[in-house]
C-alpha cells in the first residue's frame, strides 16, 4: 500500500472520541447493522444525549460515516450549547 493511500486512510479514520469545550466528551461507536437496528432501524447515525455517545452504522463507506458523524456532532454541539451556554455556566 502506497504512502499516499495510508495517509488518506489515516485522515479519514473515524475517531473514538471527540472533546468539545469545557471537557464535554463525546464517545463515538461504530455499530453493526443488527446493533443499529436495535436502536433505530431507519437511522444511520444517532446522538444519545444521556450517554453522550454518537452511534454510526459501520458498514457504510467511510466518507458517508464521516458525514453522519459531522451531522450528529451538530446535535451534540447544540446540546452542549444548551447545557453550558444557555444555563450560564460559560460565556464567550
Amino acid at each position: 500500500m502506497g504512502t499516499m493511500v495510508k495517509e488518506r486512510k489515516k485522515m479519514l479514520r473515524i475517531p473514538n472520541q471527540v472533546v468539545l469545550p469545557f471537557g464535554y466528551r463525546i464517545s463515538v461507536r461504530q455499530l453493526s447493522d443488527a446493533e443499529m437496528d436495535r436502536r433505530d432501524s431507519n437511522a444511520d447515525g444517532i446522538w444519545d444525549d444521556d450517554t453522550k455517545t454518537i452511534y454510526v452504522r459501520k458498514r457504510l463507506p467511510v466518507t458517508r460515516r464521516r458525514y453522519i458523524l459531522a451531522h450528529e456532532l451538530g446535535h451534540a454541539w447544540l446540546d452542549w450549547q444548551h447545557r453550558y451556554m444557555d444555563d450560564g455556566k460559560a460565556s464567550i
